[in-house]
């Protein structure tokens, strides 16, 4: 290869002497790429290369050897811009943890390429080619050095999944059972590997919470691909296989927003679920196989568990959870393995959750007076539950463990509601707070902090600890709960914990301020949902 600098594309003649004007002088140099070895078989001028001596580039940069080409502007629709300042990282490499060829070859999370098409792409990573001296010429016209680009060699995947494999690999292997208790066979968030064709936004979906996990900078471009594409699917799907692929993507973008705040909008994604299993036919007329089941109750749990802190009406009506419950004799996955809470006391949980919404309304409303017949009854049915020993409680000294780590967790939702009815039903602001109550948050944190740290049990319980928190003025017993919340941040990587601290803070700042007695948790929700102007409803949520 040699390097010509006369317009004329030869090598036999000198360069040719231009005139340029005395101000404001630019010299154009072009630099022209040449095999002489070559000469002989074609005719045709050799690609060209312009820039200014000023180091700007010119309209058109251009570097063509193999029909691959840069310029200022894309030429083509189906060819996305390769941004120089792109990070070179393989963001796949570090999230699979493996080295493949692909993967060696190919930079998978492409921003542009994610968010132009949804149809299956092709990736690109840069490698060698015949360029002029990229350090000479860069010397020579004061351009930056990155500016010589090399071509890009192009790698065909025929889908989003075999592109992302060792991705969605990983987080059917990992990712996707830390919401859970325990690791159950029907996992709602388990990413389905036998659709074909797949669903981008589903796919979309599972490589942004892929992608939180390992910190990728490119996890909110991956979410919003899989909200566009999914809204557009919303409006043209026409078969079931869609229905569910749609549910998938919904609870997994909700265990998304999960693991960067406990402030988001959650019933957006619940009545969006909601509206397409309606479309559908409903509960009553809905196919329900095991894992549409499993769906459906943890969306109702999220629906109750927002509805009991924002003391509003829960999105799904009951008979969805109703529905689920009937069928729970059949199934391989109870709600303590999905939720960490005894299928009983979620029962409990579902209506409380719609009789506070009633009580709310009321307080408002002085033509509507609640009745606390039922809410009596619930309180007496909580105070003489109990832990029933499973039937393998016994068989050796693990067994014995996980039975204990269970009623632990269940006596923290017990102790909980308890209090959570003390405050929502009973206690009238000014009022002092009987001992009996201080004690069940003392007991709450007690069960919490006896689950051994061998399981993901005891983070289940996040909401019962908020509640006693909110509870207990004592230092020691403060400063436990926000360290417990800090470690489970950092072990589970989903950010509801990280949040309940301030939240917390709040609550024990303005009890200093005005009084214990003067003070609930209530006062403090009620300001975060106000506090942030936002166009969607904006709720908290201890899921």
């Amino acid at each position: 290869m040699q390097l010509s600098w006369q317009q004329g594309f030869s090598l036999s003649t000198k360069p040719a002497k231009r005139r340029a004007p005395r101000r404001n002088r630019q010299e154009r140099f072009e630099f022209v790429v040449e095999h002489p070895q070559r000469a002989h078989r074609a005719r045709r001028s050799p690609p060209v290369t312009t820039f200014t001596h000023s180091g700007s580039l010119s309209n058109s940069i251009i570097v063509d050897t193999h029909r691959a080409y840069f310029q200022s502007e894309a030429v083509e629709e189906n060819v996305p811009h390769i941004d120089p300042s792109l990070e070179t990282v393989n963001d796949e490499r570090t999230i699979s943890g493996t080295t493949s060829p692909h993967l060696n070859s190919c930079n998978s999370e492409d921003q542009s390429t994610s968010l132009r098409s949804p149809e299956p792409t092709t990736c690109e990573r840069n490698v060698a080619s015949p360029v002029p001296n990229a350090a000479a010429v860069s010397a020579m016209t004061n351009i930056p050095f990155p500016l010589f680009t090399s071509k890009p060699r192009t790698i065909e995947y025929s889908s989003l999944t075999q592109r992302f494999k060792p991705i969605l690999n990983r987080y059917n292997s990992e990712f996707c059972t830390i919401p859970l208790t325990f690791r159950l066979r029907i996992n709602p968030f388990r990413y389905r590997t036998d659709i074909d064709p797949e669903p981008t936004f589903l796919v979309h979906a599972v490589m942004a919470l892929a992608g939180h996990h390992v910190n990728s900078t490119l996890t909110l471009s991956h979410r919003h691909a899989a909200l566009q594409l999914l809204r557009h699917s919303l409006n043209a799907f026409s078969d079931a296989e869609t229905m569910y692929s749609v549910l998938d993507t919904i609870v997994i973008l909700f265990s998304l927003d999960e693991t960067q705040s406990i402030l988001g909008n959650w019933t957006t994604h619940l009545m969006g679920a909601y509206g397409l299993l309606e479309a559908c036919g409903g509960i009553k007329t809905l196919a329900m196989s095991s894992r549409v089941e499993a769906q459906i109750a943890i969306l109702t749990w999220w629906d109750a568990i927002t509805s009991l802190l924002s003391r509003e009406d829960c999105v799904f009506p009951y008979a969805y959870f109703d529905a689920v419950l009937k069928n729970q004799h059949k199934r391989e996955w109870d709600f303590f393995g999905l939720c960490g809470c005894p299928t009983s006391l979620a029962k409990i949980i579902m209506q409380v959750a719609r009789l506070s919404a009633e009580r709310q309304k009321s307080s408002l409303t002085l033509d509507f007076a609640f009745d606390n017949t039922v809410i009596s009854e619930i309180e007496q049915s909580l105070e003489s539950w109990r832990h029933i020993p499973a039937g393998t409680a016994f068989r050796d000294e693990d067994y014995m463990h996980q039975d204990q780590d269970v009623m632990h967790c269940s006596e923290a939702w017990r102790n909980g509601l308890l209090l959570y009815i003390f405050r929502v039903f009973q206690w009238e602001p000014g009022s002092s707070v009987p001992t009996r109550i201080l004690h069940r948050a003392r007991v709450i944190v007690d069960h919490v902090v006896s689950c051994r740290d061998v399981n993901m049990m005891s983070r289940q319980a996040l909401l019962p600890l908020f509640l006693a928190g909110c509870e207990l003025r004592d230092r020691s017993k403060q400063t436990e709960i926000i360290k417990f919340c800090s470690i489970w941040d950092e072990r589970t990587r989903y950010h509801v914990f990280r949040s309940t601290i301030p939240l917390l803070e709040e609550v024990w700042a303005e009890q200093e301020t005005k009084g214990f007695e003067n003070v609930w948790w209530g006062q403090v929700v009620d300001k975060q949902h106000t506090f942030k102007a936002h166009p969607l409803k904006m709720r908290l949520c201890f899921g």
